[in-house]
């Protein structure tokens, strides 16, 4: 399997480093939208459903999060971040 940056590289070939600089201006600041997409794309959430079908789309959801936060250059912590400030928001 390729990995992140092989992909990026096959996919745009020398605009590669342009397209993750986009994706970290495009989120940078963006707390909120960061955090209900990882809401919204289980990060932090077992994959469950009623349906093997079920299941693979909550996976896909899992997949767009684990793109964004790779070429936006989150890490693990950042994670928790996220998650912590998207119950920050619960009352606001």
């Amino acid at each position: 399997m390729l990995s992140l940056p092989q992909i990026v590289a096959a996919l745009w070939g020398r605009r590669a480093k342009g397209v993750a600089v986009q994706y970290a201006q495009a989120f940078h600041g963006r707390e909120l939208v960061k955090a209900d997409l990882a809401m919204f794309c289980n990060a932090a959430a077992p994959i469950e459903g009623a349906s093997e079908f079920e299941r693979g789309v909550q996976e896909g959801k899992r997949r767009v999060w684990l793109h964004i936060a790779r070429m936006c250059g989150l890490t693990s912590d950042d994670f928790v971040a996220i998650a912590d400030g998207a119950k920050a928001y619960d009352n606001g």
